[in-house]
């Protein structure tokens, strides 16, 4: 399954929802074109809950935007990544990386932030 994006946009707050697979190829270029194209938000939403796979690609993409983000000044967060996922991210210490947020309503949650 290619990985589809939608972007929701909640005042300076860009939520890319993720469903698929983040692995290295078209489906890492397609998350990367989505978030690096929200250069003028203050914070990017990666809303990770349609994800069923990530590989090590998709791990260096993650990684990538992490740095990206801290760089040109905008905050990074992961929200509602799937058990598994979540389990990887704390196997190679992600999780201590990334601001991960769980919620069960996401955009009501989001929409006070910004």
């Amino acid at each position: 399954m290619m990985l589809r994006v939608i972007i929701q946009y909640l005042g300076e707050m860009a939520v890319i929802r993720c469903v698929g697979r983040i692995v290295a190829g078209p489906e890492a270029d397609t998350l990367r074109e989505a978030a690096l194209s929200q250069r003028q938000r203050r914070a990017v939403v990666l809303d990770l809950a349609g994800i069923d796979t990530v590989d090590g690609g998709g791990i260096g993409l993650l990684l990538f935007l992490h740095g990206w983000t801290r760089a040109v000044g905008i905050d990074l967060q992961l929200l509602n990544p799937a058990p598994h996922i979540r389990e990887l991210l704390q196997l190679t210490n992600l999780d201590s990386v990334f601001k991960i947020l769980f919620s069960t309503d996401p955009v009501s949650s989001l929409a006070g932030a910004f």
